[in-house]
């Protein structure tokens, strides 16, 4: 456990790193907490243990500082694909609390790029949907375009 606390220092000081690395730092964490709560079950049941510290991670990710960062966003995005229905049936409340912060934003950051605005808006209407896409709305968010 004494890796993960070592972890969990770098991504807490990560305004301290250097940006390539601050980025690298932030997704590998991210998606380590996010993968042993993926994977790591008790009873059938996801580690409640893991559910605030997970959470915890999501919500810095989702702070107007790093929703700038389409490297965060992204990883933001890829995690709450992966855990984002477990983590929302174990406690729906900090879902809504996280999908606010997501929304607002979306909708008030004006210092987003598009790819931040779509990754964002295609979380929210994957939510929105039940934790699935239509097969119309994945192939807008998915498929590329040929002329």
């Amino acid at each position: 456990m004494g890796y993960v606390l070592v972890v969990q220092q770098e991504f807490t000081d990560r305004g301290d790193a250097k940006p390539l690395g601050a980025g690298l730092t932030v997704g590998v964490f991210v998606t380590f907490i996010c993968s042993i709560f993926d994977y790591i079950k008790v009873n059938n049941a996801p580690l409640v243990a893991l559910v605030d510290p997970v959470y915890d991670c999501l919500y810095r990710l989702a702070q107007p500082d790093a929703l700038i960062n389409e490297e965060e966003v992204d990883c933001l995005v890829v995690q709450l694909h992966r855990v984002g229905e477990q983590l929302e049936q174990t406690n729906s409340q900090r879902m809504n609390q996280l999908f606010y912060l997501l929304r607002d934003g979306f909708l008030l950051q004006e210092d987003l790029s598009s790819m931040t605005r779509l990754l964002l808006l295609e979380i929210l209407e994957f939510r929105a949907s039940g934790w699935t896409l239509t097969d119309t709305a994945h192939k807008y968010y998915y498929s590329e375009v040929v002329d």
